[in-house]
C-alpha cells in the first residue's frame, strides 16, 4: 500500500473527498469577490508575520540621530530602511485596503441580487460583522507606527469613544488603556492588531464559509429560465477539486501580484515625513472607508447637544454613533425589511424589485455624499451646500433608479 493509499484510510479522506471536494462552484466573476477577502486576509496575515519580527510595541522614548523618538516609531523608520521592508509594509496596507473593498463590493452583490433572503440572513449578519471587524482592525493599526499622523487620527477616535452616553470616559479609558495616549497604548493596540483581530476574522471567515457549504451558493437569476423546477436544487458549475481550486490558486496569485504592484509605485502613510509625534495636531483625513463618518461630523455643527435620560448627547455622539448607527440597523434588518418573495437556489435580478434597487443606490449615494463632505474644505463648498448635496443626492437617485427600474408599473419590493 503506497503512503497516500495508507493516509487516505487512516483518516477516511475518500468520506471527505466525495462530501466536500465534489461540490460545484458557479464560476461567475461576481462570486469571486468573497474569495478576494479572504486572499487579502491571508497577505495580511504573511505580511504581518514578518513586520512583527521587526516592530516594537512600546512607546518608550529612545535617542537616535533625529534625537528622542518612541521605539515604536524608530522600529517602522527602520524598517522602512531596510531591504523589502517598505515594500512588504506597503503590500500590508495594501492588502487591507482591497479586503474592505471586496468585502463591501460583495455585500452590495448579496444586496442587489436579493440573495439575504431566507434561509441567508445570519450569513448577511455574519457578514456585515466581518466588514466591521475587518475595519476595526485597520483602524487598530492606525496607531502602530506612532508618529504624528497616527497618533492624532487615534486621539479623534479615542474623543468619539468618549462620546458614547452613559459609559463614554469608561469604555474610552479601557480600551485605548488609559487617557490617551498613554504608555500602555501601543502595546494594547499591538496586542488588538496581531492578537485579536486575526482571531476574531479568522473564525468570522471559518463560520460564514461553514454556512455557506451548508447552504450552497445562490446561481444567477438566468440560470432559473434554463432549468427544469425539478432541477432548481442542483448547482451548476465546477467542482471544488480540482478545478475550482486551480481557479482560487490563480486567483491568489492574482491578489499577491496586484498588492506587490500598488505597494511598488503607491508609497502609504511616509512615518519619516510626519516624524514622532509633537505637541501641535495636524490635519488629518481617515482612509475611505471611514471618510464618510468623518464628513458627518464636519456637517454637524460643534455646539449641538441635548439632553436623553440623563446623557448629554453631543455632535460627536451625533455625527460618529447615531447617524451610523442608523445606517448600520437599516442594513442589517435589510431581510427583513424585504418582504418580496424569495428563491432557495437563485439570485434575483437587481431590476426585479424598483424599490430594493432604489434604497440600495440612495444609501450608497449618501456614503458617497457624506465622503465628499470630508472633502469640503478642499473643494471650497461650504456646511450649507454639502447639507443640500447629502439629502438631495440620495432622493434624486432613489426617484431616478426606481422610475427608470419600472417602479411607476407597480414593480414588487
Amino acid at each position: 500500500m503506497s503512503i497516500g493509499g495508507w493516509v487516505t484510510g487512516r483518516l477516511g479522506l475518500d468520506r471527505l473527498r466525495a462530501k466536500y471536494l465534489g461540490k460545484p462552484f458557479p464560476v461567475h466573476s461576481t462570486f469571486f469577490l468573497g474569495e478576494i477577502a479572504l486572499f487579502c486576509f491571508v497577505v495580511l496575515v504573511g505580511t504581518g508575520m514578518y513586520l512583527a519580527l521587526f516592530y516594537e510595541p512600546s512607546a518608550a522614548s529612545i535617542t537616535g540621530g533625529a534625537g528622542p523618538m518612541p521605539l515604536a516609531y524608530a522600529s517602522i523608520v527602520a524598517i522602512d530602511a531596510t531591504p523589502f521592508g517598505a515594500l512588504v509594509r506597503r503590500m500590508h496596507h495594501w492588502a487591507a485596503q482591497l479586503m474592505i473593498a471586496s468585502i463591501v463590493l460583495h455585500l452590495m452583490r448579496i444586496y442587489f441580487t436579493a440573495s439575504y433572503k431566507k434561509p441567508r440572513e445570519v450569513n448577511w449578519i455574519l457578514g456585515l460583522v466581518l466588514l466591521g471587524a475587518t475595519i476595526g482592525a485597520s483602524f487598530a493599526g492606525y496607531l502602530l507606527p506612532y508618529d504624528q499622523f497616527s497618533v492624532t487620527a487615534t486621539a479623534i477616535g479615542y474623543g468619539i469613544a468618549r462620546s458614547v452616553p452613559w459609559v463614554g470616559p469608561a469604555l474610552a479609558d479601557y480600551g485605548f488603556a488609559g487617557a490617551f495616549p498613554s504608555p500602555s497604548s501601543v502595546p494594547r493596540f499591538f496586542a488588538y492588531h496581531v492578537v485579536w483581530a486575526p482571531l476574531a476574522l479568522s473564525g468570522l471567515i471559518a463560520l460564514h464559509l461553514v454556512i455557506l457549504l451548508k447552504q450552497k451558493h445562490t446561481e444567477p437569476a438566468a440560470a432559473r429560465a434554463v432549468r427544469a423546477p425539478a432541477d432548481a436544487h442542483l448547482i451548476e458549475g465546477v467542482p471544488l477539486w480540482p478545478q475550482q481550486a486551480s481557479l482560487m490558486a490563480v486567483l491568489m496569485l492574482v491578489v499577491i501580484a496586484v498588492t506587490a504592484v500598488l505597494s511598488a509605485f503607491l508609497p502609504v502613510h511616509p512615518s519619516a515625513f510626519y516624524g514622532p509625534p509633537q505637541p501641535i495636531t495636524p490635519e488629518v483625513k481617515p482612509d475611505w472607508y471611514l471618510l464618510w463618518v468623518y464628513g458627518a461630523l464636519r456637517l454637524i455643527p460643534g455646539g449641538l447637544s441635548f439632553r436623553f435620560l440623563g446623557a448629554t448627547i453631543g455632535s460627536e455622539a451625533i455625527g460618529a454613533m447615531l447617524v451610523p448607527g442608523i445606517l448600520a440597523l437599516a442594513i442589517v434588518l435589510v431581510p427583513w425589511l424585504d418582504r418580496g418573495t424569495s428563491s432557495l437556489y437563485y439570485a434575483e435580478s437587481p431590476t426585479a424589485s424598483p424599490r430594493r434597487l432604489a434604497f440600495g443606490l440612495a444609501v450608497v449615494t449618501l456614503f458617497l455624499a457624506l465622503s465628499l463632505a470630508g472633502f469640503g474644505a478642499e473643494l471650497g463648498l461650504g456646511v450649507p451646500v454639502l447639507w443640500v448635496i447629502t439629502l438631495a443626492a440620495p432622493l434624486l437617485v432613489w426617484w431616478g433608479s426606481y422610475l427608470l427600474a419600472g417602479g411607476r408599473r407597480g414593480a414588487g419590493a
